[in-house]
């Protein structure tokens, strides 16, 4: 068995090289930037690229911000302010409504509840509604708001022919219930006594002028105006003289501004 001095001095050695290994070890884990059990103290919004991209942002050098904050987004996985000022850039100075969503989406992945959440989200909305914006619109989307407005117009038209129709029935409607009762009123005057031989014979020029000529029931209550057509031989066709061309115009002054503003196809009114 060796000395106890000896012993000593060899346990003392051992104590020192381990003493020794040890202040390596951590030498070269400080050296590395390695912090056992511990998480970054460093904030992100102290980190120097944040601060310069911030600088940056307010010099207006938006590239050189843009860089700042990407280097940040790199080098830290929990850097939501960094993805928050990339989307506000990419969607208010790029022009890039994508990489924008990208960027505010990896936000509220971090910090969904963060109380700018709720904006960051109307920033999404934005971006997107920028994006579709930027779409061209197809051909096959033309083509068929143009379909849809054809044919709007042609139910207008038909709708409106349809009116028209019921208009001038209405009108005819109205013009032979008018026709029967003048037509009951001369049958009721026809029946009654006649007058005396001598005020027959005389009459008096107010009753002379009063009494209308009789039409005949044959006498159509509507006349549809036929190509060439004038009231004279209207009034031909209908009365069988040319004379009462004017009672046609009297009675279709709501139709016609003069009595020769006719057109093929109108309806007028055939008074009795």
């Amino acid at each position: 068995m060796p000395p106890l001095p000896e012993i000593l001095t060899r346990k003392g050695r051992a104590a020192a090289a381990l003493l020794a290994a040890c202040a390596a070890s951590a030498y070269i884990l400080s050296a590395g930037g390695c912090d056992i059990g511990k998480t970054e103290t460093v904030k992100e919004t102290n980190e120097p690229h944040f601060v310069r991209g911030q600088d940056e942002l307010k010099r207006g050098n938006i590239p050189e911000a843009m860089s700042a904050f990407l280097k940040v987004a790199e080098k830290r996985k929990d850097a939501p302010e960094s993805h928050f000022e990339l989307g506000r850039i990419y969607l208010d100075h790029m022009d890039d409504p994508i990489e924008a969503i990208y960027h505010f989406k990896k936000y509220l992945e971090l910090k969904p509840n963060s109380q700018v959440s709720p904006m960051v989200r109307q920033m999404i909305d934005t971006a997107k509604k920028k994006f579709a914006a930027s779409l061209p619109e197809s051909p096959f989307e033309n083509n068929a708001r143009r379909m849809e407005l054809e044919e709007l117009l042609q139910k207008v038209q038909k709708e409106n022919l349809e009116l028209k129709q019921k208009l001038d029935s209405a009108i005819a409607q109205a013009d032979n219930l008018r026709a029967t009762q003048k037509v009951s009123v001369a049958s009721q005057r026809a029946a009654k006594p006649k007058e005396k031989a001598s005020e027959a014979a005389a009459p008096s020029a107010s009753t002379a002028a009063s009494e209308a000529p009789q039409v005949g029931r044959d006498t159509p209550p509507t006349y549809t105006v036929q190509p060439g057509d004038t009231l004279t031989n209207i009034s031909r066709k209908v009365y069988g003289k040319r004379s009462r061309w004017r009672d046609i115009f009297d009675a279709n002054r709501d139709r016609m501004a003069t009595p020769e503003s006719l057109k093929p196809g109108q309806v007028l009114r055939i008074p009795r």
